[in-house]
C-alpha cells in the first residue's frame, strides 16, 4: 500500500516536470502597455524619479523631509510613520489606480 502511494507520487512528480512550461515557438510576450515617462518636476529644480511614482518609497522621504527636530527624530519619523504609509498607499495605488496628477 505505501509503495502504491510512493509511486504515484513519482509518477506525478515526473508527469508534472516533463510537461513544465511550454510557449507557443519564440515569441515572446510583451507588456500590454509601456509605462508611461519620467517628466515635469516635483518641486522647483527636482525633476521626477521613480520613487515618486510609488507610495512605499516616496512616503518615508516624504515624512522625513517634513519632520521638525535632529537627525533622529526625522529618521524615526520616515521609520515608523512613512513605511506603513506607503505600504497603505502602494496597497491603495494597486487597487484603485494612480491618482491624478502624479
Amino acid at each position: 500500500m505505501r509503495r502504491d502511494r510512493i509511486r504515484l507520487f513519482a509518477l506525478a512528480g515526473a508527469l508534472a516536470a516533463a510537461a513544465g512550461c511550454h510557449s507557443p515557438g519564440l515569441a515572446r510576450s510583451r507588456p500590454l502597455a509601456a509605462e508611461p515617462g519620467l517628466e515635469g518636476t516635483v518641486e522647483p529644480g527636482r525633476p521626477v524619479t521613480f520613487v515618486d511614482r510609488h507610495p512605499l518609497l516616496s512616503k518615508p522621504r516624504e515624512y522625513y523631509d517634513t519632520a521638525g527636530g535632529g537627525k533622529v527624530t526625522k529618521t524615526a519619523s520616515g521609520a515608523l510613520l512613512g513605511v506603513p504609509a506607503g505600504i497603505y498607499g502602494e496597497l491603495k495605488q494597486i487597487v484603485v489606480g494612480r491618482p491624478p496628477g502624479v
